[in-house]
């Protein structure tokens, strides 16, 4: 059992800005507009501390947003999003719209024009074939892409005579299509560099932690998982004649916990760190020589997932709408998250328009309700206090990721919520590498029954990727093993269609669904923290994506000298 860190008695319900103010003692302000100073000095080395070893550095075979975070470094995407959650043109020259004529009317064809004279860091050009190459790689089963959403209604794609334009075409209207070539987890690959090799191979080979062609601001110089990632300025970037990037080099540095974060923050040794443990906000205060910044549109998402391939969490729905009432997200928030999150049932936070329901019927804290509901439904309490039906127990495996002092939290209170009503969790958690890349995405009866960690959609409120039918693992990412025909026919029509009141109106349906039938629970939003040192220039961390290295080629410190 997980040990309780900070005592329900020591909270008290300060709002999410007094409690930062007077317990960080820094600047929790909005993120600012992103932009390029003036008098900026080039140079330097840049140190992050990442809490959690990448999966890989490949685009689209990773879930994980530590390896997204590296690989935005690394790579350049078609189109890249800011700190306010707006898309930009990357290799593409602009953003594919109706007006221009990048997308027809009935939302199947998409025509991205690519900017010329690009290259890769080897000097080979980069063009629409490598766009075209990277799509059909992702398509590819042997390939175990991470996401198939959107790539899977591509029936064909025509690559213009200078190799500078594509044209996909859909087998159906997909509104979010764009938002899947976003930020550097979904970059292009190289064709020359992969067209001869196996695409079951890919992943197996050294270019999965030691990628050697690549598109980003940055291209790896040192590769050593478990302990460094270092990217040096690449001089072949499409925007090194702007002078970019400013930095000579970014060290990305694997610990092990959030304590060795914390000591190298006092020992001023890292220049910036993300995915901050919030239960300890005193030490924070000190770190005089810091800044932080909390950006308040984020669209993470805190939640837990039944596996559907236990029978009685997939057979029961009374079973996980009693788990759904019995949980106190109040105690959550001012626990386990210090109060630096907010209460909300769906997947879509307020920063998602469509997509954000305020009107959301979210079930009810009310642990008698529960327990009659239960009790209605057959299940009989032990002398133990836990209930059972026909020879089967109410005890759940329950997992999560190593190394955040929150989410132990959160399971101690879960744990106890649950007792409650007569439900056992049996915890056992999880490295965050081995948690997302095998143990997820097996499922197996034996494996987990209840899975916790953080989730969200890249700059379109689409959330078809979490839960279709399609999407079941080895496919993709829906790690419920749940299939619904009628929630995957609301997905069909909410990414036909770009009104947004009409895909809002379907985003309530699809909600519906997720409030009656609790195929997972979300928690809260969580407001993550993001630190960095004074003296330093254009940090300025994203709501969604990449997040901390959501500009990375805009970084710069006083001097050209960074304070690390």
């Amino acid at each position: 059992m997980l040990e309780r860190l900070i005592p329900r008695s020591l909270l008290t319900a300060f709002s999410l800005l007094s409690l930062l103010i007077l317990m960080l003692g820094a600047c929790a302000a909005p993120v600012p507009q992103p932009s390029i100073s003036t008098n900026v000095t080039k140079g330097g080395t840049w140190i992050v501390d990442l809490l959690h070893e990448p999966d890989s550095l490949i685009p689209n075979a990773s879930s994980e947003t530590f390896s997204d975070m590296i690989d935005q470094s690394i790579y350049t995407p078609l189109f890249y999003g800011d700190s306010n959650g707006t898309l930009h043109p990357g290799l593409a020259k602009e953003i594919p719209t109706l007006a221009n004529g990048g997308i027809s009317p009935d939302l199947k064809t998409w025509t991205i024009h690519l900017k010329p004279n690009l290259v890769w860091s080897d000097g080979m050009p980069l063009n629409a074939n490598d766009v075209d190459f990277t799509w059909k790689l992702w398509n590819n089963a042997h390939f175990n892409a991470t996401n198939t959403v959107g790539f899977n209604l591509i029936s064909s794609a025509d690559v213009s005579a200078d190799n500078l334009t594509i044209v996909f075409h859909l087998k159906q209207s997909f509104s979010p299509f764009i938002s899947l070539w976003a930020d550097g987890l979904y970059a292009p690959l190289p064709a020359h560099h992969y067209n001869n090799v196996a695409p079951d191979q890919i992943l197996k080979s050294a270019d999965n932690f030691n990628p050697s062609v690549t598109s980003g601001p940055f291209m790896m110089s040192e590769s050593v998982p478990g302990d460094h990632y270092t990217v040096i300025r690449n001089t072949k970037y499409y925007r090194a004649s702007e002078g970019l990037p400013y930095l000579d080099k970014v060290i990305f540095r694997i610990v092990s916990d959030q304590n060795k974060v914390l000591k190298d923050f006092q020992a001023g040794t890292i220049d910036s760190g993300w995915l901050m443990n919030v239960t300890n906000p005193v030490a924070y205060q000190r770190l005089t020589h810091y800044s932080l910044i909390v950006n308040p549109k984020s669209t993470n998402f805190e939640a837990l997932y039944f596996n559907f391939h236990n029978p009685i969490l997939a057979e029961n729905l009374d079973v996980r709408k009693a788990i759904a009432m019995a949980i106190d997200h109040q105690a959550l928030i001012k626990t386990a998250r210090y109060g630096q999150a907010v209460q909300h049932c769906t997947d879509h936070s307020p920063a998602l328009q469509p997509g954000y329901q305020a009107n959301a019927l979210c079930p009810t804290f009310n642990v008698n309700a529960a327990n009659t509901l239960l009790d209605r439904d057959g299940w009989v309490r032990g002398a133990d206090g836990y209930r059972s039906k026909d020879h089967q127990k109410l005890e759940f495996r329950y997992s999560t990721t190593i190394g955040n002092p929150w989410r132990g939290e959160d399971e101690v209170i879960l744990q106890q919520d649950l007792a409650l009503i007569g439900i056992k969790l049996d915890i056992k958690n999880y490295p965050a590498i081995t948690f997302y890349l095998s143990f997820l995405t097996d499922g197996k009866p034996g494996t987990y029954d209840i899975a916790e960690f953080e989730n969200s959609f890249n700059y379109n409120a689409d959330d078809s990727s979490m839960l279709s039918c399609n999407q079941v693992p080895p496919n993709g990412f829906n790690i419920d093993f749940y299939c619904n025909k009628a929630l995957d026919a609301l997905y069909t029509q909410e990414q036909e269609t770009v009104d947004p009141t009409v895909r809002q109106n379907i985003f309530n349906q699809i909600h519906q669904i997720y409030l009656t039938e609790f195929p997972f629970i979300t928690l809260y939003n969580p407001l993550d923290m993001f630190i960095v040192k004074k003296g330093t220039h254009n940090y300025l961390p994203a709501p969604e994506g990449a997040l901390e290295t959501i500009n990375i080629w805009e970084w710069w410190c006083d001097r050209g000298q960074c304070p690390a």
